[in-house]
């Protein structure tokens, strides 16, 4: 299809699964199911698999995940030359699928371990396992030459996160106009935040010193410092008081903070502030999808509110599996707060 056509068939279908999703409000109705076959024959209306409880949790979340990835890779099939950035969001699972493989020849395992699949558009050779050189060859990874010790596995993992942190911006420079600033401000909300939430988990609940939590925040420029649009608000929060909210209180997150009502004490929350952001940034898609219509924006957002509902998708069936309050599990995932 040429890119306007394939731009309005994506959009009209994009919307359609939309409708049927389980997000805002919907996403509720998970978490009203009392078994995981009712949850099942919500989500995808079919009969439900005669196996044990265990494995058809199992099986909802990798229904759930390969719908949802098929989906998505159909609809970069649909453009001729889709924008690097599309094909470039599937780097995330590239990356799941290399530091997989790694870990298995870390541990000596015969078999290529199972990995996501990414069909056509992936990038690495897994046929080739166990030849780890074979496997990264020509792609993003291809420093990726040797098998890690297990006290290196650690340290590739990271630097293969980062790289395709850095690559994703590097594919967002490419866009033009409103497409470019859209999805840097979508990308910027999403990972600035998470770079907050880490550094603040070091510190407060592993009680990591300022300077090596700083060697392990995600950068997009040429140093994690506070110049960097992803490291440098997480390098900020490090310098405030975690028990001081007057410290926080006109931080530009200030709306994702535990509340404070004049406690006697207080502490920030790493996992408040998570819980919130998974809420605020489903909405800021939601926002996008509909007011960029047609657009690069919009199947980024389409993609990232899909995420989301997979994130609740598989807090409602860990909800049912472990017998666990479903107002508890709703609060979770921020689909109801207290």
């Amino acid at each position: 299809m040429d890119k306007s056509t394939a731009d309005a068939y994506v959009y009209a279908k994009a919307c359609g699964i939309l409708a049927k999703s389980f997000t805002g409000k919907k996403a509720s109705r998970l978490f009203e199911c009392q078994s995981l076959s009712s949850l099942w024959t919500l989500l995808f209306n079919t009969p439900v698999p005669q196996v044990p409880e265990k494995l058809l949790a199992q099986q909802i979340e990798e229904e759930a995940f390969s719908r949802f990835l098929t989906q998505y890779i159909k609809f970069v099939d649909c453009y001729t030359r889709p924008e690097d950035i599309l094909i470039d969001q599937l780097a995330i699972y590239e990356a799941e699928n290399l530091k997989e493989v790694g870990g298995a020849l870390c541990d000596g395992q015969k078999e290529c371990p199972p990995l996501i699949n990414l069909g056509k558009l992936s990038r690495l050779n897994f046929k080739a396992y166990p030849d780890i050189k074979k496997i990264t060859k020509d792609s993003l990874f291809a420093w990726y030459d040797t098998v890690p010790s297990i006290h290196e596995e650690q340290n590739f993992d990271f630097k293969v996160d980062l790289q395709v942190i850095r690559h994703l911006w590097s594919s967002i420079q490419k866009l033009d106009g409103s497409d470019k600033a859209e999805v840097q401000k979508l990308f910027y909300e999403e990972y600035a935040v998470k770079n907050i939430i880490w550094a603040l988990r070091l510190k407060i609940n592993f009680q990591f010193e300022n300077e090596e939590i700083i060697k392990k925040l995600i950068y997009v420029t040429d140093a994690a410092d506070k110049k960097d649009p992803l490291a440098g608000p997480a390098i900020e929060v490090l310098q405030k008081d975690k028990d001081n909210y007057n410290d926080w209180a006109k931080w530009k997150y200030a709306d994702l903070l535990n509340p404070y009502e004049n406690a006697s004490y207080w502490s920030v929350d790493p996992r408040w502030i998570e819980i919130k952001n998974r809420s605020r940034m489903n909405k800021i898609a939601l926002n996008n999808f509909h007011q960029y219509p047609m657009s690069v924006v919009s199947l980024l957002s389409w993609y990232k509110i899909k995420n989301y509902e997979l994130s609740c998708i598989r807090t409602a069936v860990e909800s049912l599996r472990l017998n666990i309050d479903s107002k508890e599990a709703m609060k979770s995932i921020g689909v109801i707060y207290e």
